[in-house]
């Protein structure tokens, strides 16, 4: 080969090259401050404009990259569509995004319209200490803001995130399709008021996987109008378990189904798999559910359906629910009741729960005592070992 021959191939071995590297915007290129001593949310939001409107190189996906360091954010709504075929939030390991003590929004990291958007690494702190203490007197104004809110977008991924001490809801994933949450850390107090790790609505296939969560709420809650959504290999705690619910707040909620639970451990929740709806007639359904080889450690509620949910007895009492639960299977449940009554299907009057299975379940109250099962407006069937005995 000569030697023109091989200049030639080397150019255009560095041409193809730089068309399918990635671009990156690096937020400190636009004006932010890792050392947190001033509002960086202009830089992160040109940023995000400049990656947004990058057309790609061969379908790359452009990088908003945060290098190590401690950025103060005010606030951020990330909105698309993008003209790139999404872009990669790519926070560095050492690096941590930080809220002010008060942000008075409904989310303080919104994505929307952000298809084919992929998170990756890093800290979200909400910094939410000062607002669950303003909670906790009567003139607190002001709403707490989800910290990160995905809306309306679809083809996304959010990876070896760690989100901290949130106001409120830690990730909330509103109208979206195709979303995978993998290898995630939330962690928040046990007496931090409603501070769900995830909640999902509206949206349809959604993966979470290999999570841990501990939080003062649900660590996982699904809403209305959600359907194929898989939770594998969660570990749960402190918090209020995994729920359903709770639905039947409006008339016409669209329903839930096909949801499956599986590999999880919850340790020292104050429920375990629960399923709860307004105690009120409006309509809905929770249909196809599925949970699988779960362990329980000192769960209070292990198993539960409560469909007569009133927690402030306003518009409620008296009322049954309106929502439809059928086809929800339990299958290899075990552990430890911090409750005398580890299973309980206190379902509606008016639209009593069907098709429930349990098979191989093994729950003991505290002590290794016998638990016991409780069962209203329930029906359903069973097999191989179940400890507590079926109430059915």
């Amino acid at each position: 080969m000569s030697s023109h021959t091989l200049s030639l191939l080397l150019v255009t071995l560095m041409a193809l090259l730089a068309l399918t590297t990635a671009a990156e915007y690096n937020v400190v290129d636009y004006g932010a401050r890792p050392d947190g001593g001033a509002d960086s949310a202009g830089a992160f939001l040109a940023a995000w404009g400049a990656a947004c409107n990058d057309t790609g190189r061969s379908g790359s996906q452009p990088v908003l990259r945060v290098p190590a360091g401690r950025f103060l954010l005010s606030q951020a709504y990330f909105k698309g569509p993008c003209r790139s075929a999404g872009v990669v939030v790519a926070i560095d390991k050492n690096g941590t995004v930080f809220a002010p003590p008060a942000v008075d929004s409904r989310a303080w990291i919104m994505f929307h319209h952000a298809d084919g958007l992929a998170i990756r690494g890093g800290t979200l702190d909400g910094k939410g200490q000062e607002y669950w203490a303003c909670k906790k007197v009567s003139n607190c104004t002001g709403q707490g803001p989800t910290t990160l809110d995905i809306s309306q977008s679809k083809g996304v991924s959010v990876k070896q995130l760690t989100l901290l001490n949130s106001k409120v809801f830690h990730m909330a994933i509103f109208d979206c399709a195709a979303v995978t949450v993998q290898g995630i850390r939330i962690i928040a107090p046990a007496n931090s008021p409603n501070t769900d790790g995830i909640h999902v609505s509206h949206s349809r296939h959604v993966s979470i996987l290999n999570t841990t969560i501990g939080t003062g709420d649900d660590c996982v809650s699904i809403g209305p109008g959600t359907s194929n959504v898989l939770i594998r290999d969660i570990e749960c705690g402190p918090g209020h378990g995994i729920s359903i619910g709770s639905l039947g707040w409006q008339d016409g909620e669209e329903g839930v189904r096909n949801v499956t639970v599986e590999m999880a451990v919850l340790t020292g929740t104050t429920n375990g798999l629960r399923i709860k709806t307004w105690a009120m007639p409006n309509s809905g359904s929770v249909t196809n559910v599925s949970f699988s080889r779960v362990t329980m450690n000192r769960v209070a509620n292990p198993i539960l359906v409560d469909q007569n949910y009133c927690p402030r007895k306003v518009d409620c009492p008296g009322n049954s629910s309106g929502v439809q639960i059928s086809n929800i299977s339990y299958t290899d449940i075990e552990g430890t009741s911090a409750t005398p009554i580890a299973v309980k299907f206190n379902c509606s009057s008016t639209n009593p729960c069907s098709g429930i299975k349990l098979r191989n379940i093994r729950l003991t109250y505290k002590h290794k005592r016998p638990a016991q099962a409780k069962c209203g407006n329930a029906g359903g069937s069973t097999s191989g070992e179940v400890r507590p005995p079926s109430c059915f």
